[in-house]
């Protein structure tokens, strides 16, 4: 199934908080073969394309991917934001500059979308503002495999677990129920599920009907446990469990304590 054009167009808003650097022209003809090492001396973001998927990784921040899934339900648009810890995301970054430093690389000229009789393709951004795509499909396709599986890795362990006790005691909140969120100008409707451990591990996660069919958003990561604690200890200060006379409502919140879970009560 090809991704909706509404999928396109908010992985475009991603790309451009994401700092997507100003591309510079194309070099001049006779000069040397350009490499990664000649432009600049480190990769700042990397988007790689193959039939599909499209992703991009920031050296300061998170790891974007769209593409297609498919459940039980039948195949949805996905978007995934993974931002993991800064020092995973300097390390992956480490090993991909020295995987880059001597390949082939040719400037991007102008605001040209990779083509998609191109794939697979890789570009990278460099700290002078150029972007660089690499010319040989061999390497294209290395660097896509390397952004795969370091999606996969997070993606393996994005889920938050209970964790330490707070002041109070509590590990862990959740919360689930109905949602209007706005995609690119659509107005969607879904469920919004919402967790943060006392680890300071988040994870958020919508699920929609759109006129483009069924999408799929996640977005996780770290916040300091220090803050996660003391927000866990203030938001959950008036919760009390749902009693046996209660009925859950489609819009609740559920709490760790002791290692147990708890769903509160309507108030």
């Amino acid at each position: 199934m090809p991704i909706s054009s509404r999928t396109w167009v908010v992985f475009a808003l991603v790309l451009a908080g994401c700092g997507h650097a100003t591309r510079s022209a194309a070099p001049q003809s006779g000069t040397a073969q350009l490499t990664a090492a000649t432009v600049a001396q480190h990769v700042e973001r990397v988007l790689v394309a193959d039939k599909g998927t499209v992703a991009l990784v920031s050296r300061d921040g998170c790891v974007a991917t769209i593409g297609t899934g498919q459940d039980d339900t039948g195949n949805f648009d996905e978007m995934r934001v993974r931002c993991p810890r800064s020092e995973r995301l300097s390390s992956w970054f480490g090993a991909l500059d020295k995987m880059t430093a001597a390949l082939p690389v040719e400037a991007v000229d102008g605001d040209s979308d990779i083509d998609a009789k191109g794939l697979p393709a890789a570009e990278l951004a460099m700290p002078n503002g150029r972007v660089m795509k690499l010319t040989r499909a061999e390497d294209a396709t290395r660097v896509l495999g390397e952004v795969r599986a370091f999606a996969a890795e997070l993606d393996a362990s994005e889920r938050p677990a209970p964790g330490p006790a707070t002041v109070n005691g509590w590990q862990m909140l959740r919360v689930s129920g109905p949602a209007h969120v706005l995609f690119a100008g659509e107005a969607t409707r879904g469920v919004l599920d919402v967790r943060v451990s006392s680890t300071g591990q988040y994870l958020c996660e919508y699920n929609a009907n759109t006129n483009d069919g069924p999408f799929h958003a996640t977005k996780s990561g770290w916040i300091k446990a220090e803050t996660a604690t003391h927000a866990l200890d203030e938001v959950l200060a008036p919760f009390r469990a749902l009693g046996p006379d209660e009925r859950p409502r489609s819009t609740y919140a559920l709490a760790v304590q002791g290692g147990n879970e708890q769903k509160a009560n309507a108030a």
